[in-house]
């Protein structure tokens, strides 16, 4: 499964809600939700790299798909009403949208790079493209798990 699908879950989700997401706070959703997923189920929630930015986490593939919005709201009209991908995660999804859909994008931001996380261990300014490895994600996420 690829990120931009778990991001389309994640609009839906949202909507279902009434919650709107801007581009910033999508990305950072699901970066959490893949931190958690590898955490909670030992395994990967999709296939895209995950690179250390200015700004924190990023999926390159999901900014690129996102980026055209600005840090305006992604419109629900362009938000399908179908089901997720895959029901097996909704629950899940579900989750991550409930605990962090309503923190801003900023706020999410600040949450993904504060001292001590996996985009704290391998940022180097004015670098693009330096991943942040699996093994580092899920012990943060394993960390958080256990201090709950």
């Amino acid at each position: 499964m690829d990120a931009q699908t778990i991001a389309d879950d994640i609009l839906k989700l949202a909507k279902r809600r009434d919650l709107t997401l801007t581009p910033m706070q999508l990305v950072k959703l699901a970066y959490i939700a893949y931190g958690w997923y590898l955490a909670i189920y030992e395994k990967r929630l999709f296939d895209d790299r995950i690179e250390a930015w200015k700004y924190g986490p990023i999926i390159p593939n999901l900014y690129q798909a996102t980026k055209h919005f600005g840090s305006n709201v992604i419109p629900q009209s362009l938000i399908a009403d179908s089901p997720v991908s895959n029901p097996e995660n909704e629950t899940f999804l579900d989750r991550i949208v409930e605990l962090y859909g309503h923190y801003p994008g900023i706020a999410l931001s600040n949450l993904t790079h504060r001292q001590g996380t996996p985009w704290q261990q391998v940022y180097q300014p004015n670098s693009l493209g330096i991943e942040i490895p699996d093994d580092l994600i899920k012990a943060h996420y394993l960390e958080a798990l256990n201090e709950e």
